[in-house]
């Protein structure tokens, strides 16, 4: 869930600042242009009222100027003694000195100038500009288009979330249904691809247990039923023979059949501890290819000839090194069973993953057993009876590889004809070797 929290960050992010900054900077640049006339006509007010100070000052006689002044303008001159003009001592030494004092009602603006010559204040009127109701409006207007922009902004990240976890739902109720084979497509624009990816895994865990289940049924009720009927006859096949020689090769096949079935009852066990301990996993840095030879050492035989190729230099992956030599051993263990004389174990290393090819010189699996062969109790139709087992090797090899991330392919190999097992590993990332 990391990338949704991320991508909603963002957006609160870009809906609160982002936008805010965009749209001050659009009002103070369109939003009032009023106000900056305003200002603009204050300026030349002064300007004007600076000159009229001026010469009024230089003048003899400045109440004949301002009653010459036009009534009936919309700018207004009044003279009035500095001594009737309240104001604070500090205001009065800025006129003085030349300074325009600018006094602004609701009525008019005002503007003083100091006339030092009659020790009088110069006062220029003006009516007010009245931008109230376009200012409100203007800021009516982009806060709605904020408000707007936010909420557009929303629903876009929205729209792809609500339409995944929709998606999402409906593939969990088929499942739950008892579609085991409903899965989530993973999109490109993954807010909640992580959810997307472990329902997924969910899924082929529940789906794989299930077949898993149906398949050890089928086993146990085929294979326990055999031997126990076996077990039944040579019971009362012993009960009615009273000849000592026939009574010991009964009893031995009996016990032969109590160790077949013993056998197969732990053999389910393992496979049942084999897949409760998918949580305890100890995973690290391990040395692939010392690990291969000492598998091909512990399995090789005076009959097979078993070739190993692998890099000059160290093959590392990262998982748990018990699990990965069982891995191997059964590999090299299918090899051996099934090969005429020859094997050929091949260790590769790409940038993204470390490759374990093995490959043998027996009959070669057909196309269409090659994923089946993959699931406990299965095995091939050709060497069924020719082969001891139960066909839970290359199950226990697929399920440890998906503990590990890894895959593994089927094929006849090109070079001795038979069986080609190709295992693929991620390679030690320089996370997991720190």
């Amino acid at each position: 869930m990391r990338n949704l929290t991320l991508s909603l960050f963002s957006v609160v992010l870009i809906a609160t600042i982002g936008l805010g900054w965009l749209f001050d900077n659009l009002y103070n640049q369109y939003g009032s242009p009023l106000q900056s006339n305003q200002k603009d006509n204050i300026t030349l007010l002064e300007q004007v009222g600076a000159n009229i100070a001026f010469s009024l000052n230089k003048g003899n006689n400045p109440e004949e100027f301002i009653n010459n002044w036009p009534k009936n303008t919309t700018y207004q001159l009044k003279l009035t003694p500095l001594s009737k003009f309240p104001l604070p001592t500090k205001l009065i030494e800025e006129l003085k000195t030349g300074q325009a004092l600018l006094l602004e009602t609701d009525d008019s603006i005002d503007i003083h100038f100091y006339i030092s010559g009659s020790d009088q204040l110069l006062i220029l009127s003006a009516a007010p500009t009245n931008n109230d109701d376009s200012n409100h409006l203007t800021g009516f207007v982009l806060t709605s288009l904020f408000y707007i922009a936010v909420l557009a902004l929303m629903l876009l990240w929205l729209t792809p979330l609500v339409k995944r976890l929709l998606a999402l739902r409906q593939a969990a109720k088929t499942f739950g249904e008892g579609d085991l084979e409903q899965r989530v497509q993973v999109g490109s624009i993954a807010y909640i691809s992580d959810l997307e990816t472990e329902f997924n895994h969910m899924a082929q865990r529940i789906e794989g247990l299930v077949s898993d289940v149906k398949l050890l049924s089928s086993a146990v009720s085929h294979d326990l039923r055999t031997p126990l009927a076996r077990i039944r006859f040579g019971i009362d096949t012993l009960q009615e023979e009273d000849d000592p020689v026939l009574r010991k090769r009964f009893e031995q096949r009996i016990s032969e059949n109590v160790d077949e079935m013993v056998e197969l009852v732990e053999t389910l066990l393992n496979y049942a501890r084999l897949d409760q301990t998918m949580i305890n996993i100890d995973k690290a840095a391990v040395d692939f290819s010392s690990l291969v030879k000492n598998a091909i050492k512990n399995k090789a035989t005076d009959n097979i000839h078993i070739e190993f190729i692998c890099p000059d230099k160290k093959v590392n992956v990262y998982g748990d090194p018990s699990y990965l030599m069982i891995l191997v051993a059964n590999l090299v263990q299918n090899a051996n069973q099934y090969c005429q004389d020859k094997i050929t174990i091949e260790l590769k290393e790409t940038k993204k993953s470390v490759l374990l090819i093995v490959s043998d010189n027996g009959e070669g699996i057909a196309q269409e057993q090659r994923q089946q062969i993959l699931k406990p109790f299965i095995r091939g139709k050709e060497t069924k009876d020719k082969v001891k087992g139960y066909g839970m090797g290359l199950a226990i090899v697929k399920r440890i590889l998906q503990w590990h991330q890894g895959e593994i392919s089927i094929a006849n190999s090109e070079k001795l004809k038979g069986a080609e097992f190709t295992i693929t590993l991620p390679t030690l990332t320089k996370d997991k070797a720190v």
